[in-house]
Parts: structure tokens; C-alpha cells; sequence
């Protein structure tokens, strides 16, 4: 019975392989009648994620070569400014998804340049809390302009509407809620940069 549903499945989409060239994979179904991906459908998925992530990457490191800072230390002065301006470095790798030792390694240089200050938390001595500083939220700034001039960034989505790109972004929030929860939703997604003493406010849009 799952063999000939499945068939079935692959007929259904056998014309749309064909015309348009996509790969196609088949729905498995388990004995208890669930559906279940199978092996192709996951290593596309895969690959597709993995690509975009490059494609997008590379905007972002060259606007990091514009201004002499990474995209992962760029993200930190993002997550610091939509955090108070404070984080512990556990809260940043939990929010930024880096292993301790990554964490440390990145807020050397930044702690370095003056964008950060490193101390101890005040309510709990054993502790330490990174701060942004005035001269990271003055780089952060000129970032986020940057990034408001540039064409095709993260990437070049020129191909689909706003209301495809709304749909993506909600097919993707959705595995986040899966593996992250709304916590991460709220405090990266959702997240608005915090100014302080600059009078622009951030419009994010919000899923």
C-alpha cells in the first residue's frame, strides 16, 4: 500500500519535473500511516539551505572588508544592541549559536578596537557581561546605512515578490520555532536595534 501511494506521489509530480526542471522527491509513508521524507528530499534540503547560506555570506563578508569587521563580529554588536546593550558571553553564543571557546575568540578583537568592554557582572561576581560601547554603536550604525544602500543584500532575491519572500520568511521561522523557540524569535528575529543617544529608530520587520 505505501509503495503504490507513493507512486502515485511521483506521478502527480512527474509533469512538473519535466517542465520545469526541478528536482522531485517522493512522500514516503510509514506503516502507521505518517509521512515521512525520504533521502532525496533531505539531501536537497540540504544543499539548498547550505548554498543560500553561502550566497548570503558573501555580501555580508564584503561589507565586513568595507569596514574591517567580520559577520560574526558584526552579529555581536547587532545582538548586544537588541539586548539592553548587555549580554553575558553564554547568552551570546546561546543567541549567535557559537561554542563558548568561539565566543571568546571573537570578542578579543572587538574588546581590542574599543567596540566592547568585557567586566563582571555585578550581581553575580563569578560572571562576566559584555557591554557595547559608544564607538561600537557608532560602527554599528554606519553598517546598518551600508546595508540600507545596498542592492541584492543578503543576496540577490530580485527573482520573487515581497509576498514570496513574506512566505519564506515564515516557512523558515517556523523550523526556527522548532529548534530555537520564541525566546530566539523575540530576542534575534524580532529583535530592534537599541540607539540610545542616536534619535533614528530601527524598523525591523517582524514575523
Amino acid at each position: 500500500m505505501g509503495q503504490a501511494l507513493s507512486f502515485i506521489v511521483l506521478a502527480m509530480y512527474k509533469e512538473s519535473e519535466i517542465t520545469k526542471n526541478t528536482v522531485v522527491s517522493t512522500i514516503v509513508l510509514t506503516s502507521e500511516g505518517e509521512e515521512k521524507m525520504d533521502f532525496l528530499l533531505k539531501k536537497n534540503l540540504l544543499l539548498m539551505i547550505r548554498a543560500l547560506y553561502f550566497c548570503m555570506e558573501e555580501k555580508w563578508a564584503e561589507l565586513g572588508r568595507r569596514y574591517n569587521i567580520t559577520p560574526a563580529q558584526q552579529h555581536i554588536l547587532f545582538l548586544l544592541s537588541t539586548n539592553q546593550n548587555v549580554l553575558s558571553p553564554s547568552e551570546i553564543g546561546e543567541l549567535g549559536c557559537w561554542h563558548g571557546s568561539t565566543v571568546t575568540r571573537l570578542l578579543k578583537p572587538l574588546k581590542e578596537r574599543g567596540m566592547i568592554q568585557v567586566g563582571i557582572d555585578q550581581k553575580n561576581p563569578r560572571y562576566k557581561k559584555v557591554e557595547i560601547t559608544s564607538e561600537g554603536k557608532s560602527l554599528l550604525k554606519q553598517l546598518v546605512e551600508a546595508v540600507e544602500d545596498m542592492d541584492n543584500f543578503p543576496c540577490d532575491i530580485s527573482s520573487l515578490s515581497q509576498e514570496e519572500v513574506i512566505h519564506f520568511l515564515t516557512y523558515a521561522q517556523k523550523i526556527l520555532d522548532v529548534h530555537k523557540g520564541e525566546p530566539f524569535k523575540q530576542k534575534v528575529i524580532n529583535g530592534k536595534i537599541g540607539w540610545n543617544e542616536f534619535t533614528e529608530e530601527a524598523v525591523d520587520y517582524q514575523i
